[in-house]
């Protein structure tokens, strides 16, 4: 009795023996955690035993979750542009007008003249091109010359400018029929570097211009005329093709002077008209007609009225 007891405990300890090892043997392999990793291994082992005495295990898959947020760069550097500088603005001034003359007065005993007097004329300059050029006769200009002697032409010589280049205006009056006229202008003109920059070197010109009754005036009268004239400039007396004018304004002259005068006779004016008695007498003598028609009339009238018997006052 005691043996049989004896075998059945040996027997079920050799067979709980087996379904231990047989246990130990269906395990899985354990891996070691890696320490490296942010996130804990997390491992779950759920072992039931049945009456069949079968066990499982369930292992749940590792999760390793790492989540990096990084902002994106943004650049607040404005994009670079070539931006080309803007054209420097250039003022471009007018040009000035050329100064009006200045009035003078000169005193060569038997001419008088007082003028202001501008020169526009053509020029050749250093590419031997023809160039228009304005000057203006100097008030400061002195007399050099007269001839006084004559009783039919006198003159009057004007001289200005440096020694070596001394420019010059001549005028020539005569006298005609109790009345004096212009003759004729010559002027002696350098082209002098500060004046004429653009001017060929050495050059000379001559001006001429021959009057067409310019300046006349009753003998022992001044010839006064303020506003602007032109007269017309040729290189000699006798040519026709212009090459310039001379512009007068301000003139008042007076020539066959007497010796001892003081200063200008007589003012005649250029725009008075020599027919200027005419237009009062007509008009006077077309009054005095109209009136005397006007007086025929009434009395007439009046002598009509009083033959017919009607009183009259």
């Amino acid at each position: 009795m005691f043996a049989s007891k004896l075998l059945l405990c040996s027997a079920l300890l050799m067979l709980n023996g087996a379904v231990l090892s047989q246990k130990f043997i269906s395990l899985p392999d354990i891996k070691t955690p890696d320490t490296t990793s942010e996130q804990p291994l997390n491992v779950n082992t759920t072992a039931s035993t049945s009456t069949s005495t079968t066990s499982t295990t369930t292992a749940k898959p590792i999760t390793t979750s790492s989540t990096s947020t990084i902002p994106p760069t943004t650049s607040t550097e404005p994009p670079k542009t070539t931006t080309t500088p803007a054209p420097v603005p250039t003022t471009t001034h007018a040009p000035q007008p050329f100064p009006a003359p200045s009035v003078g007065t000169w005193n060569a005993s038997c001419i008088m003249l007082q003028m202001a007097a501008q020169l526009n004329f053509t020029y050749e300059d250093k590419n031997g091109n023809l160039t228009h050029g304005l000057y203006n006769i100097p008030s400061n200009a002195t007399v050099e010359d007269k001839e006084c002697d004559r009783q039919t032409t006198q003159n009057v010589h004007l001289i200005w400018g440096p020694e070596t280049s001394k420019q010059s205006l001549l005028m020539y009056f005569d006298k005609k029929n109790d009345t004096t006229v212009l003759s004729s202008i010559q002027i002696h003109l350098t082209l002098l570097a500060e004046d004429f920059p653009d001017a060929k070197e050495n050059q000379t010109l001559q001006l001429i211009h021959r009057s067409d009754g310019e300046f006349k005036t009753p003998e022992k009268m001044s010839y006064h005329c303020t506003r602007v004239q032109k007269m017309n400039l040729t290189e000699t007396i006798d040519a026709k093709q212009l090459i310039g004018w001379i512009s007068v304004s301000q003139v008042q002259v007076e020539a066959f002077r007497a010796t001892n005068a003081t200063g200008f006779s007589t003012v005649h004016d250029c725009d008075s008209s020599e027919t200027s008695d005419v237009v009062p007498i007509a008009v006077g003598i077309a009054l005095a007609a109209l009136i005397l028609v006007v007086l025929i009339s009434y009395l007439c009238a009046r002598r009509r009225s009083t033959s017919r018997g009607y009183m009259s006052f």
